[in-house]
């Protein structure tokens, strides 16, 4: 029970959903099989196009300022596999909190690994599929070796692991169904530390599900997911606490071992990619407070046409682009850097945009009167339990290029 037990990094609530891809995917192929008693074996199929999620962030506009040289990204999961081509060379050893071992660059389950792979998978020859930060160094946090065997308290040993261990984000695909102290200590440590905790809104919408820790503590930037048409995923929790969306359907990445790639689903998924543009945004503007940094992403989001947050989508989706490109005015400066395209600057949520709700306010309208001499102008509204619970839905099949 949990009282002291952590939802897994994988899927929703319980054990692993397998979900059909929709239509317009890859053909599918045999789901990776369960690690059962032993260990995942590399995926055998490959990714030959670029990955809807790419295409629509739009990463590689960010690469020409940074790649990410220099961050440290924690990944407090199930450990992450060195040996994997796309990483090779920036994994480093890593922490083991779970049986106090020395090195957590290994991943018998394979869940960390994916992580890694969308925050910093490096570009290769016969796959359009890379991470958001290809230059990034991952340090894994190994909490968990499975589905069932992680608490609140090694997710938080987890966290301030990471934290002494030099890294600027950490990413958590996992959550719990209420603030263990522990935990709140932990994120409460890396705030101390200027460490930027990105989070798992979790997947339990459709059982009604709303509050998941630590995503919900008002310093964590809380992340759901959306498909490759911008429309929420029905399985992303929602609240006043989410702060951004990510793709998180049918989201490609990699596996332990050789060149191959599998497809999944779920928040665990859409946590990465913010993950990644944390660390775009700490290489480029490294003077910038972790605070800063969430207030940088909320505000170059590309806005939801209702009012923001919205309980759903946060402040939008996050946009790498003008996160690393925007100048804001509170930061000391005016208008946009040249570089990468769409970077552009938004109405601001407040400097930091961590609790308050904010409603969107409107712009002026003018109305012109038929006989009159003067201009009406009026706003507008700017647009429109315990367990080691897993914070995807997974469709683990294999992708196969056509």
């Amino acid at each position: 029970m949990f009282r002291a037990r952590v939802a897994a990094v994988a899927a929703l609530i319980s054990p692993v959903v397998l979900v059909a891809a929709p239509a317009s995917a890859a053909p599918a192929v045999p789901p990776v099989p369960s690690p059962g008693g032993g260990c995942l074996g590399p995926p055998q199929s490959v990714e030959a196009g670029t990955p809807w999620a790419q295409s629509r962030l739009g990463v590689e506009r960010a690469w020409p300022l940074t790649r990410g040289a220099g961050v440290t990204v924690g990944i407090v999961d199930t450990g992450v596999a060195a040996d994997s081509p796309q990483l090779r060379g920036r994994v480093l050893r890593g922490v083991d909190v779970t049986k106090n071992a020395a090195a957590a660059d290994t991943d018998c389950f394979g869940h960390g690994t994916f992580i890694a792979g969308i925050i910093a998978a490096a570009p290769a020859a016969g796959t359009g599929f890379s991470g958001v930060a290809p230059a990034a160094k991952l340090l894994p946090v190994r909490v968990a070796h499975g589905l069932d065997d992680g608490t609140a308290g090694l997710l938080a040993r987890g966290i301030r692991a990471a934290v002494d261990a030099g890294a600027s984000v950490i990413n958590i695909s996992a959550s719990a169904a209420s603030p263990e102290a522990s935990l709140v200590a932990a994120v409460q440590y890396a705030e101390e530390h200027d460490v930027v905790v990105v989070a798992a809104a979790a997947n339990g919408a459709t059982e009604q599900r709303t509050v998941a820790y630590p995503a919900a503590l008002p310093t964590v930037l809380a992340v759901g997911a959306i498909d490759a048409a911008g429309v929420l995923a029905d399985f992303s929790q929602q609240g006043r606490h989410l702060r951004l969306v990510a793709p998180g359907v049918d989201v490609v990445s990699i596996g332990p071992g050789g060149p191959g790639h599998w497809v999944g689903s779920g928040t665990s998924y859409a946590v990465p990619f913010v993950v990644g543009v944390v660390a775009l945004v700490r290489a480029y503007r490294p003077d910038l407070t972790a605070a800063q940094v969430r207030h940088r992403l909320l505000t170059t989001a590309d806005h939801p046409a209702t009012a923001i947050p919205d309980p759903g989508l946060g402040w939008g989706v996050v946009n790498p682009s003008a996160a690393v490109a925007a100048v804001l005015p509170e930061e000391g400066g005016a208008g946009v850097v040249a570089g990468p395209g769409s970077a552009r600057h938004p109405a601001l949520p407040p400097p930091d945009p961590i609790g308050p709700f904010l409603a969107a306010l409107g712009a002026g309208l003018a109305v012109a009167l038929l006989g009159a001499v003067g201009l009406l102008t009026r706003l507008l509204p700017s647009g429109n339990r315990r367990r080691w619970r897993p914070a995807r839905v997974a469709d683990v099949r294999n992708t196969h290029p056509s």
